[in-house]
């Protein structure tokens, strides 16, 4: 009796975790999407990455959200070097933008042979020599050296861009009810979309990007499907400007307009 009575007890105290292994394996978590996005274009000098380029994921395909893409291929958005040029901007100060394919000054830090010596830029020297009178000390002058130029100069393209992308998305978020994704590609064009429910989604960097001579835009369709890392290293969905059957994208290509 007393062994009887000992083992009755001891299930009891084992049947509810028993029963909870068993509800774990009868319950499979989630299986979730991944996409590696790879972008290159096509140049003169051959196939080139795209660099540091912000992408946008959004939910639905290019049929439902076809009210969207129209309004994309509509906006249009004028190039870094118009920008910068009807602001005023001097030619050494064009050159280090292209340079660095920044769309800010915070994009890059200012080294010491951009405030003086032969490829001074005019805009950084006049900032330094402000900030050093304010601040004293060359390293925290050059280091604050952007808090000195004109709005328009520092950050003035990036903020307008930005204004333009935010419309867009809100656009996109009110369109679908879901938040939109957004990534930037790496120094080799790759970026990695990871954790996303399973279905139908439009890619897009809804505002053109530009290259050497022009402005690509991408607008493309891509099914997710339940996927680990591993398997997305492997096939990458690939972007271009050149025209690939096997991919569902529209790209539109313009040159860069001549500056007045």
């Amino acid at each position: 009796m007393r062994i009887a009575r000992t083992v009755l007890l001891l299930f009891g105290c084992l049947a509810p975790l028993l029963l909870n292994l068993a509800g774990h394996t009868q319950t499979p978590q989630a299986a979730r999407g991944v996409i590696r996005l790879k972008v290159r274009y096509k140049s003169a000098a051959g196939m080139k990455d795209l660099p540091r380029k912000r992408f946008f994921l959004i939910k639905g395909s290019l049929e439902q959200n076809q009210a969207l893409t129209d309004t994309i291929k509509q906006t249009q958005f004028t190039s870094r070097q118009c920008y910068y040029r009807s602001h005023g901007a001097s030619d050494a100060l064009l050159k280090w933008l292209d340079e660095k394919d920044c769309e800010s000054i915070y994009c890059h830090e200012i080294e010491d042979k951009y405030i003086s010596g032969s490829e001074a830029v005019p805009e950084f020297k006049a900032a330094y020599d402000q900030a050093l009178k304010e601040l004293k000390t060359p390293e925290v002058a050059r280091r604050w050296l952007p808090n000195y130029l004109p709005a328009e100069l520092r950050d003035g393209y990036y903020k307008t861009r930005q204004q333009t992308i935010d419309a867009l998305t809100k656009q996109a978020e009110t369109a679908t009810g879901k938040p939109v994704m957004s990534i930037m590609t790496d120094r080799k064009g790759t970026a990695y979309l990871t954790d996303l429910d399973p279905g139908v989604y439009t890619i897009s960097n809804l505002v053109g990007s530009e290259t050497e001579k022009s402005s690509i835009l991408w607008i493309c369709e891509r099914e997710v499907k339940a996927t680990d890392l591993y398997i997305a290293m492997k096939r990458p969905f690939m972007l271009s400007n050149e025209k690939d059957p096997k991919v569902k994208c529209e790209v539109i290509e313009r040159p860069l307009p001549a500056c007045k």
